[in-house]
């Protein structure tokens, strides 16, 4: 396993989150762990990354590095959250019926 690959499978998830689909890839050189999820009624997707990999990178430029580098289809409620060793890209939102 890629050990970028490893570093971003450890990223921490909240206990009542449920992971559903995982796909590990690299941009530009950068890893990305892309993640559909599900938690308390709502469905979601992350762009997981080592915060090392995109510390020189704001948000607008972030956001704009997924678009058009990564072809991912951000939505208007997009979230970003910065850790220590993780950064969260969360996008695509939608309520289950």
């Amino acid at each position: 396993m890629d050990p970028d690959q490893k570093l971003l499978l450890e990223r921490p998830i909240e206990e009542d989150t449920r992971i559903v689909i995982t796909h590990f890839l690299r941009v530009d050189g950068i890893p990305i762990l892309q993640e559909i999820w599900r938690f308390d009624g709502l469905w979601g997707i992350s762009a997981v990354f080592l915060t090392q990999s995109v510390s020189g990178m704001d948000d607008a430029a972030l956001c704009q590095f997924l678009a058009q580098q990564a072809g991912f289809h951000l939505s208007a409620d997009t979230t970003i959250t910065r850790g220590k060793i993780h950064t969260f890209v969360n996008y695509g939102f939608k309520i289950l019926e």
